[in-house]
Formats: structure tokens, sequence, C-alpha cells
């Protein structure tokens, strides 16, 4: 049966691209499919062929924001506070807008799907115009006994959890709430989480059940696992970004394999400094280093061991790393897991710092702000993941994950039921 899905899509690359993997296998089983995207990713959902309309405001310029890059890196707590409240609701009042436009009317969408950056308005425009709703989630956000976000018992974990549903419900109430009332639906009284779930909501969970043991069957059929997503081999080709160039190919296989460093879209306040700390750690180790610029400018110099590049293809060029080094994204995070190759996770915010943990626990990495991360650190941090224990552990994990076709297969068939 064919089915009308609309998926509104905020945030950034990161955020993006694992739902559009599963908006195209959709489209692929015959189901016709609207894409919403932050207006800066437009060129990369229209080269996969997804005629993307923009909603939202513009990702890149909320990082390269003074109230991500300062405000919310404040020494002063309350300031610190008023920027996460901005951050959690920006570009909500754009994106009910322009996805109200893009899902129509009552009859219109069956079914809309959002990720987790905008999925309070995806789910009160569904509530409006009777369509089902589906959530892609990159990591654990409901309340939960078994994913570890501090030291103590699981009764613990449940409360830490408990309080942290709590702190995001006390930062987007009134701004959800004045989603809800210009769409015309009641305000809310409780936390998203628990009205998703009274309401029967599917929500994906995009991650692999590996590192999250006990949670599949805490959760049960509603939070369905599908492992990790990532765009087809044919659909990278697309953008252009599958394999290794034949500049960067032969370097890669000059000598000892490299330490990867990305960031991703996270900014990067001293491109300069962050080559030299990278450049100091790598050397100390007798290691050369792969610098990728992500979102970033990286017009600065680096000596002979350490290669300055752009994008990368995750999935050509971690197998032939030692170890990398990133801001601990879900793509990234996946990516190293499957190459097999040990992390060491330099995180910003978010869910970042919860997947450095679970890498910890998994014997796959470790973590470290990535504020922190000077060239002492960062030289510590490699030595511990390169211990043989540690490489030999990742190795033995990457052939356990979930396939990216599988997981691709899985989302979509969770959100065909999302109805």
């Amino acid at each position: 049966m064919n089915v009308r899905f609309v998926f509104g899509l905020m945030g950034s690359r990161g955020d993006v691209q694992p739902a559009l993997a599963v908006a195209l296998e959709l489209r692929r089983r015959g189901h016709e499919v609207t894409v919403g995207v932050a207006p800066n990713l437009l060129p990369l959902a229209a080269r996969l062929g997804l005629d993307p309309r923009a909603v939202g405001p513009d990702s890149g310029a909320l990082l390269a924001s003074s109230l991500v890059r300062e405000e919310m890196r404040s020494a002063n707590l309350r300031t610190r506070v008023r920027a996460a409240r901005k951050v959690a609701a920006h570009g909500w009042d754009d994106f009910r807008r322009d996805l109200v436009q893009l899902a129509g009317e009552r009859g219109s969408a069956d079914v809309v799907v959002a990720g987790l950056l905008g999925q309070e308005v995806g789910s009160a425009l569904a509530e409006r115009i009777g369509a089902g709703f589906g959530a892609l989630h990159y990591f654990p956000v409901r309340s939960n006994r078994s994913v570890k976000i501090m030291a103590g018992p699981e009764p613990v974990q449940e409360r830490a959890w408990d309080a942290g549903t709590q702190v995001r419900w006390s930062l987007t109430r009134d701004a959800e709430n004045a989603q809800r009332v210009a769409l015309g639906v009641a305000p809310a009284r409780t936390p998203l989480q628990t009205r998703l779930r009274e309401r029967g909501a599917v929500e994906v969970q995009a991650y692999d059940p590996l590192l999250v043991p006990g949670l599949p069957a805490e959760w049960g059929v509603q939070s369905p696992f599908s492992g990790f997503l990532a765009l087809a081999d044919s659909d990278r080709r697309l953008l252009g970004e599958t394999g290794v160039d034949d500049e960067l190919g032969p370097w890669l296989s000059a000598g000892y394999p490299p330490v990867y460093v990305g960031f991703g879209s996270m900014p990067v306040d001293d491109p300069a400094g962050l080559v030299r700390d990278v450049a100091g750690a790598t050397a100390d180790l007798g290691l050369r280093a792969l610098i990728s610029s992500g979102w970033n400018s990286f017009a600065v110099d680096a000596p002979d061991h350490v290669r300055l590049v752009g994008a990368v293809d995750h999935a050509a060029v971690l197998p032939r790393c030692v170890a990398a080094v990133h801001h601990g994204g879900a793509g990234t995070t996946a990516a190293a897991l499957r190459a097999g190759t040990p992390s060491v996770v330099g995180w910003y915010s978010a869910d970042q710092p919860v997947w450095g943990r679970l890498l910890s626990d998994l014997g796959v990495g470790t973590s470290v702000r990535a504020s922190r991360l000077d060239r002492e650190r960062l030289r510590t941090a490699l030595a511990a993941v390169l211990m043989p224990r540690v490489r030999d552990r990742a190795a033995e994990v990457a052939p356990g994950l979930v396939t990216p076709e599988i997981a691709v297969a899985r989302a979509a068939d969770a959100l065909e039921r999302a109805r």
C-alpha cells in the first residue's frame, strides 16, 4: 500500500544524512516521499535525487554563530542556560511554517517523520493533520536503566535520565506550546517522550543494540532498534564521496597507518592550535596524522607527517587508519566501529559524551572534552587506544554490527508501521 511520508529534517549533515537513507529506501518501495532539510543541505539532498525543500534555519549558520561558539561555552551558568534554551528551540517558527507547507492539510500526509531536532514541531503537526508520526533517534533519549550517564547502579541511572528529561522539558516547554497553539492543538502538560509513548508513535533507535545491551528489551517494540543508518554505496557515489582519491591513496599507503582526526560540523575555534597539538602528539608517538577540516577552514601549515584534507569517505579511509579522533557524532562513531578502528572522542555536547562513554564501556575507545584535548592529553589518549587489547577488541566488535543495508531496511519497516 502506498504511503505518503513527509520528512522534516532539522540540523547538521550528521542529523540529516542518515534519515535521507531511509527516505530513499521508502521511495524505492513505491511510497510517496517528500523531504524537507535545512537550507544549507539542499544541495546534498538534491544530488541524491530527492527533490528537497528547505525547512527551518540554516544549521551551518547556527553552528558558526556566537550563540553556539561563545554563549553556550560561557563561564556564566545563567548565560549558558539562556543559550541552551535558545538553541533547543532555534528556528522552530520557520520550521513550523515550512513543514505546514510541505505536509499540507488533513489527509495530505499519512506519516510525518522527524529527527531528534524539531520532533516537537513534527509531532504537533502530525496531531493537527491526523497523520502518524515517526521519530529517528540517533542516541538514547528516553529514560532507562541500561545506559550509564554517571557513576552508580541502575536506579541512579534511571533517576539521572528522568532528571535530564525534566531539564529538556523545562527548556522547551514554552516554545513547544507556542508552536502547538500556532498549529491549533492543545498545549502539552507532559514531556514529549511521555506523549509519544502514550500515542503509540514509533521511535526508531538508529544505532546499534550491541552498544546498549539490555535497552532493546527494556523499551520494547515501540522503540525498535535498526542499527546505525548510512547511505548505500550507489547513493554515496552520487555525492562523489566514495573511495580514496589519487592523491590521498598513495599517501595512506606510503607509511604506517595514520591517525585520523576530524570533528565534522563541530566548530574548531583554533585550527592552527589543533594542527599543532595533533602534530606534536603524533610525532611523540612516531605516527602520522590525517586531519579532515569538516565544516571548518584549515588554512594553516602542517609538518610533513601531517596531511590536511577536506571531507573524506569514512568507510574507505578509517579502515586504513590506526585510530580515529573525532567529536563522537553518531555517524562518525558508527564509521569507526564498522572499520574496526579505536576511537578517541573529543566531545562537545549533546549525545557526544554519551557515545564516548559507550565506546569506553565497550573497550574500543576513550573520551575527553574537546576543549581539553591538548597535545599531552591527546598523546595519552592515543597511547591508551593503541594498546593491543583495545585494537583487538575493535576488530572483534566490527563484524557483529548491523550492516547499513539491514539497518536502513529495519528503519523503513518501522516507519511503515507508524500510521
